[in-house]
């Protein structure tokens, strides 16, 4: 999570306002969407994955990484679809069969191609996601939702949840260390125990630190909003006319 944030400081595509990133990012992830194509979904997965490595300068394993993330999510989520249970007689598009007395667990070429569009569809948005968070900071991404006028109180809890998304983990890794450190973890009893002990103890101190920060923030006139500065989100004409044709480059191949 540390590593994403850093990279967004220190992304390639930095000197480019984050306007532009968030509209062309959010632009490949909208193609993405209205697309049904394999062949589309190839080439916004290709196009984003590239400019993220190579323009924004993110090293390939750690991208490797980041995209095994969704694919684990997918792997449970594609099981369901693929393989299926129905009473005999089996569907006549099977390509595997295994009857179980009046039932059939089966894998149909139907269920095939709608796991392997899945595939394809979820990785080619993951990209774009990738594109966006891994070359603009948090903070940004919010100047761009106050821009579109979205709720004040939804960006201050956004803005807080991830300041706390870092405390949380730093407190987890030292204690985690500390218990290592003394066998914590070398059995499944000590294991579940010191499991169990790491995240009561990081909830209890969370929820201390949370107050200090709260009141913290109240001594230097919190007001219940975060202020952000606002900025201009609208594109010029030029850029509509680029981002149009960025658009119907990736969506043409539904049309065949």
């Amino acid at each position: 999570m540390r590593n994403i944030d850093q990279y967004a400081y220190i992304s390639g595509l930095k000197d480019q306002s984050f306007q532009w990133r968030i509209r062309w990012g959010g632009t490949a992830l909208l193609a993405c969407i209205c697309s049904r194509s394999l062949i589309s979904f190839a080439m916004i997965f290709v196009i984003m994955s590239s400019i993220t490595i190579f323009k924004a300068g993110i090293y390939r394993a750690d991208y490797i990484r980041l995209m095994i993330i969704p694919l684990c999510f997918l792997f449970l989520s594609v099981i369901g679809i693929i393989v299926n249970i129905d009473r005999l007689p089996s569907p006549p598009d099977c390509v595997f069969l295994w009857e179980i007395g009046n039932y059939c667990l089966f894998i149909s070429e139907n269920g095939l191609s709608l796991a392997c569009r899945l595939i394809c569809k979820s990785l080619s948005a993951a990209s774009c996601f990738y594109f966006i968070i891994l070359t603009t900071p948090f903070r940004e991404m919010l100047c761009f939702l106050h821009g579109l006028r979205c709720p004040p109180i939804l960006i201050t809890l956004a803005m807080l949840i991830y300041q706390f998304i870092f405390l949380l983990m730093e407190m987890a890794v030292v204690k985690m260390k500390s218990q290592l450190c003394r066998g914590g973890y070398r059995n499944i009893k000590g294991f579940a125990r010191s499991f169990a002990m790491l995240w009561g103890s990081v909830f209890i101190q969370s929820y201390l630190k949370s107050e200090w920060v709260y009141k913290s923030m109240q001594t230097r006139g919190y007001d219940g909003q975060i202020p952000l500065t606002s900025e201009n989100i609208c594109p010029d004409k030029k850029e509509i006319v680029q981002l149009l044709l960025f658009f119907l480059l990736m969506v043409i191949p539904n049309w065949f």
